[in-house]
């Protein structure tokens, strides 16, 4: 097994507990989360986690299948979680610094970067393309037509689509 640290997404029951314990024993966690305004149409929000159920890790990945494992046990304390696994494997699925990178300027809470994120289950793939210039640079995704804009989605394989915000067709390049 690896010794050096990666990111992983773990799928949890419960959010702030697994997230407040992870820390409590030293493991990085990143869990952006948003402010949504109340159901009663009030001037309150709350604050939800962007994917809910979903939380990222960095460990290494011996220590990511431990703690997978002990939280799965008896008088542990803590909701189990799971760790992602690779598609037609057994083997978790680390999540490249690339796309770490990418996810987490794209949860920033900058308002000129404003992103929306998509389950896996709404990525309908279009056309592959490459961004050219701008602060997305080097990034390849798929075209996609959402509420009558085009935007570029950015997936991180097996967790979820990233939909960039709008970039102009110039700074893109067809693969």
């Amino acid at each position: 097994m690896e010794l050096s640290p990666h990111w992983y997404a773990i799928k949890t029951r419960s959010e702030a507990s697994t997230q407040a314990f992870l820390e409590s024993v030293g493991v990085t966690v990143y869990a952006p989360r948003k402010d949504v305004r109340k159901a009663d149409h009030s001037s309150q929000t709350s604050s939800q986690y962007i994917i809910p159920r979903v939380l990222l890790i960095q460990a290494t990945e011996e220590e990511a299948m431990r703690l997978e494992k002990e939280s799965r046990g008896e008088g542990y304390g803590v909701s189990p979680f799971w760790i992602y696994r690779l598609p037609g494997s057994d083997r978790i699925q680390p999540i490249s610094t690339e796309e770490f990178n990418l996810f987490r300027l794209l949860t920033t809470d900058n308002p000129e970067i404003q992103c929306e994120i998509y389950g896996k289950a709404d990525f309908h793939i279009g056309q592959h393309v490459k961004i050219t210039a701008g602060p997305f640079a080097g990034y390849t995704g798929y075209t996609r037509r959402i509420r009558n804009n085009k935007h570029v989605v950015v997936e991180i394989e097996g967790l979820c689509a990233i939909a960039l915000p709008f970039i102009h067709p110039s700074l893109l390049q067809a693969i």
